[in-house]
């Protein structure tokens, strides 16, 4: 159980930490190496934590999956700049599309420890999906433009930190509008 927490942990922070990882990893590696070794640590991620039951959840992995393999039989680094865009579409979709259901994705989230949940808390959960999703979108599009007319290292710093910067002020950001918003609407 231990090993599987430290494995898992090592795997979480490989994915976080994926620009900088390419930008290192092919400097020492072959591109091919490398993607194959991408492609082991998802499998390896798959095999441990055994989540991606749902086709929610497994679509990501075999794109991804797809992905590194395509980039190791072109050889290709190009091919491997393209992740944060492949995931920044996929997640802004996701949140897209729970706005046709009933539940957003953030109420989803929020549902299992959260048992009643307002009327102003669902909406205001409903306004911040679209609101992911629309920066999720013009993420990817900013990371599409880092992928194919910027160099690798400009391409790891947007991608591996400068977009992490952003989202982690927009966070702030909407934690203090959030409790502003509880305040005057569940009291």
């Amino acid at each position: 159980m231990r090993h599987k927490i430290i494995l898992a942990t090592a795997i979480a922070a490989v994915t976080v930490a994926y620009p900088f990882a390419v930008y290192f990893g092919i400097q020492y590696l072959t591109v091919s190496t490398l993607s194959l070794v991408l492609f082991s640590l998802l499998l390896l991620r798959l095999l441990i934590l055994g989540n991606y039951k749902q086709l929610p959840q497994l679509i990501p992995v075999m794109l991804v999956g797809i992905l590194c393999l395509f980039a190791a039989w072109f050889n290709s680094e190009i091919l491997l700049r393209y992740y944060p865009v492949l995931m920044n579409l996929l997640f802004s979709i996701f949140f897209a599309l729970s706005l046709i259901s009933e539940q957003s994705l953030i109420e989803r989230f929020v549902s299992p420890f959260k048992k009643e949940i307002s009327v102003h808390a669902k909406r205001y959960m409903r306004g911040l999906s679209k609101i992911w999703a629309l920066l999720l979108l013009l993420n990817a599009g900013a990371a599409f433009y880092t992928a194919c007319c910027l160099s690798i290292s400009q391409w790891a710093l947007y991608n591996g930190a400068i977009v992490y910067l952003g989202f982690a002020v927009f966070t702030m950001f909407e934690f203090a509008y959030r409790q502003y918003y509880k305040s005057k609407y569940e009291n």
